[in-house]
């Protein structure tokens, strides 16, 4: 075998190795997006429990509902614009506090 030859050997094995370093590591970001995506969707069902929970316990729980009271500004101090505050107070008019 000539050196020419071998070299040619070594440079298709070197693109080779390259080839699959990125399949590896392609591989692995889409092994981290799976789970950063399974982590949302997690949360966003916790929440979504606990809001359904809520809910239920301000239908049924009239003390519950007077333990609230800080609600709004919990809401006035997460929300940045007036805008969002005023979104978020409307979604809970007559769920939480009477309709304004």
């Amino acid at each position: 075998m000539s050196i020419d030859n071998l070299e040619q050997k070594i440079a298709k094995q070197e693109e080779r190795l390259r080839q699959l370093k990125e399949q590896k590591k392609a591989a692995i970001a889409r092994e981290k997006k799976k789970v950063s995506d399974q982590q949302r969707k997690d949360d966003t069902r916790r929440k979504i429990l606990l809001g359904a929970w809520a809910l239920n316990k301000l239908k049924n729980d009239e003390s519950f509902k007077q333990q609230l009271a800080n609600f709004e500004q919990f809401l006035n101090t997460e929300n940045k614009t007036e805008e969002n505050r005023q979104k978020d107070k409307d979604l809970f008019n007559g769920v939480i506090w009477d309709k304004t």
